[in-house]
């Protein structure tokens, strides 16, 4: 079974690429929603994140207040270390049990979205990885729309993460989508026929 990884910087149009895949029938593995299953309430990580960040880290609900969280995480270097090793463990661990599921039954191919791939230091465990890249003006904006944050605190997190440089010497493939939903579906379809998936 080939495994592919998905990653991209925040804006760059990871979901857009996940979307077209999941409609096509692949099966897609997605870090993100996983990362958010384990920190909502009684998920796998609150616990972890109660013990060393404290309750106040806790919405009523019993979930991460991740507003909070953010706030934190991105001005604090070990914070962020801290977080990642309480809920990066978790994601990959129910990954890896997905991939290895979905072996056994004879698939013949995963799709893996996993944004902070190489940031986390992974790459090497997919039999490709798939780069998603877009200028930065039009991540930001993009994410603003998305989420409803201030341009500074986007770029905050923009400079928290590789370049695109850096992941564009890592990556087997890239994928631009600076332009129309068509053309990134163009240039996915012909790295489903490069890959015979």
């Amino acid at each position: 079974m080939l495994t592919i990884a998905i990653t991209g910087g925040i804006g760059s149009g990871k979901t857009q690429v996940t979307n077209y895949l999941s409609e096509k029938g692949y099966t897609v593995l997605d870090a993100d929603v996983i990362a958010r299953e384990i920190t909502a309430p009684g998920g796998k990580a609150i616990t972890d994140i109660i013990e060393i960040f404290g309750p106040e880290y806790i919405r009523e609900d019993g979930s991460m207040n991740r507003d909070r969280m953010r706030a934190l995480v991105y001005d604090n270097p070990e914070a962020k270390r801290k977080l990642e090793e309480c809920t990066t463990r978790v994601v990959q661990k129910d990954i890896e049990a997905a991939i290895s599921f979905n072996r056994a039954c004879g698939m013949a191919v995963t799709f893996v979205a996993v944004p902070l791939l190489f940031e986390c230091g992974g790459g090497d465990e997919y039999d490709a990885t798939w780069l998603v890249v877009a200028d930065e003006q039009i991540r930001i904006r993009r994410v603003m729309a998305r989420d409803g944050l201030d341009e500074i605190t986007v770029k905050k997190i923009i400079k928290n993460q590789f370049s695109d440089k850096k992941k564009l010497a890592l990556a087997s493939d890239v994928l631009y989508n600076n332009d129309c939903v068509q053309e990134l579906r163009n240039q996915i379809d012909k790295l489903l026929t490069k890959y015979k998936i």
